[in-house]
């Protein structure tokens, strides 16, 4: 079960995105408090559903037409923000 999280990353169904000050924080949970997240991290968000593997979500952002910067350091964020949301419990 671990691999699966690993490979096909999926976000909680509490939590939400929602706007906040001009950015966009993860909301929900036990606590109800919010977390602030950057625009890319938020964009992985969105693609943690259960039917991407973390590769195909790097990809996916590293082509974005609203994420600019060098590909493969793009790629290597999001596998950090996986790794991350991960450790945080933001996964199942």
């Amino acid at each position: 079960m671990q691999n699966s999280r690993r490979r096909y990353p999926r976000a909680r169904a509490d939590l939400r995105l929602k706007p906040a000050g001009g950015q966009l924080a993860l909301a929900g949970g036990p606590g109800g408090g919010s977390q602030p997240l950057s625009f890319i991290a938020a964009l992985v968000l969105t693609y943690c559903d259960g039917r991407h593997d973390a590769r195909a979500i790097a990809d996916l952002v590293a082509r974005s037409p609203a994420v600019s910067g060098d590909p493969e350091a793009i790629r290597a964020d999001v596998q950090q923000i996986i790794r991350r949301f991960a450790e945080s419990g933001v996964l199942v």
